[in-house]
This record gives structure tokens, C-alpha cells and sequence, in this order.
């Protein structure tokens, strides 16, 4: 099914208030493997996710400066770039940034609303944070970058970012103990987690310093992941 090549643009306003609703959306008590809902909402839009270069990053402490460190050697070594972080301090667009820039409210009103109507007019289960993750990876498409940094929102096995087939370098970022509801109340439980974003014949690069038993579940998962 490929994306309406009409759509209206509502301006920047409205796309903010509407991105609003999503927050609460959602068909509550009902479960969707997330992954693949993100990829198929990408099959609507037309984004090749495996053409995507992504560096991808998980972890505790560290996650997003690591991501920006790791957008802006891209950068400055030739490579327009693309970069997606969260959460944002005051403007949704700080999540998405291209060569290290937030894209104009024009820019970004007529990419969130092609995506909007192609994904959202038959109404969808995409939350507000698969539904950005969608949407960055739309406007990556689009904007043409070259290598793009995606960091985990939540944890990283089952996060919406880890639609991503085949990143080029997966990061790991220092791990402690965090949303231990979600992730598990161990740190060998949450590295685990963290571990999920590990492909196999990707390289994985993790901190000097990581804890034992983190370090060692991570081996773990690298060595069975391959």
C-alpha cells in the first residue's frame, strides 16, 4: 500500500496539538508487538529502513551526549547527518535533527502531516513515541542523510527504534539500575534489555568501566547474538 501523495498541510500549530492527543491514544488493554507495527508503518510511508545508516545507542547514563558526540563527528568528518534524540526540553523538533539543526516549523508541519495522513486517517496504535520514531525515520529518508545516530527511548529490546534491521554500529552506553518495573529489578536483568538492539554481524561498542555482571551479560548476548 503505498502512501496518498495528497495531503494538508495544517500548519505547525496544529501538528504540535495533535501530536498532543497521542500522547494519551491508544487502545488501552491492547497489546501490539511494536516492532513490527513501526515497521509496517514505515512500509506505508516508503521508508526503507535498511537503507537507513544508523549508529544505534542504548543505555543508562550517557545515552543522548554520547548520540550528539557521535552526530557531530559524523559531521565533522564530511557525512550529512541525521539525529534522533529524546525527550525534547521545549520544542518537539529538538528530536530530530539534520546536519545539527532543527528543521524549520514549515519543514517539519509538511513531513509530520504526510505522515499523519498516511498513517493516522484510518485511525492506528502508534503512540506518541512510535509514532515520532516513524516520523524520523520519514524525515531521515526524505532530508537524504548520509548517517544518522538513533538513541533508544526506553530500554532497547523492544523500544520503537529497534525496528531498525541493520544498523551499522550499535553503542552501549554505561548501564545502571533504571526503570526496574519495565527492565527488570537486576542490573544483569536490564542489561539484557539494553542487549536486545545487538544484531547479528554488527559490531557493538560498550564504556570502559562497565560493571561485571553488566558487562557480562552483554558478552553474553554478543557472543548467542553473533
Amino acid at each position: 500500500e503505498r502512501m496518498a501523495e495528497e495531503f494538508i498541510d495544517k500548519g505547525y500549530d496544529q501538528a504540535v496539538e495533535t501530536l498532543g492527543s497521542l500522547i494519551v491514544a491508544g487502545r488501552a488493554g491492547q497489546k501490539i508487538d511494536v516492532l513490527q507495527h513501526v515497521r509496517d508503518s514505515c512500509a506505508k510511508l516508503n521508508v526503507d529502513l535498511a537503507a537507513l545508516r544508523c549508529v544505534h545507542i542504548a543505555g543508562t547514563k550517557g545515552k543522548g551526549s554520547t548520540s550528539s558526540y557521535t552526530e557531530r563527528i559524523l559531521r565533522e568528518a564530511g557525512y550529512k547527518t541525521g539525529l534522533y534524540t529524546s525527550p525534547h526540553l521545549v520544542d518537539v523538533r529538538e528530536r530530530f535533527r539534520v546536519n545539527g539543526q532543527v528543521l524549520s516549523k514549515e519543514r517539519f508541519s509538511g513531513h509530520f502531516w504526510r505522515c499523519h495522513g498516511a498513517l493516522m486517517s484510518g485511525g492506528s496504535d502508534l503512540n506518541f513515541f512510535h509514532f515520532l520514531t516513524v516520523l524520523g525515520f520519514y524525515i531521515f529518508q526524505e532530508e537524504k542523510v548520509e548517517a544518522c545516530v538513533v538513541e533508544v527511548g526506553l530500554g532497547g529490546r523492544l523500544d520503537a527504534t529497534n525496528a531498525l534491521p541493520s544498523p551499522v554500529v550499535c553503542g552501549i552506553t554505561l548501564l545502571d539500575m533504571d526503570h526496574v518495573a519495565l527492565l527488570g529489578d537486576t542490573l544483569d536483568a536490564i542489561a539484557r534489555e539494553k542487549a536486545g538492539i545487538m544484531k547479528k554481524g554488527v559490531p557493538c561498542i560498550t564504556v570502559h568501566g562497565q560493571r561485571g555482571d553488566a558487562l557480562a551479560a552483554l558478552r553474553e548476548v554478543a557472543e548467542r547474538v553473533g
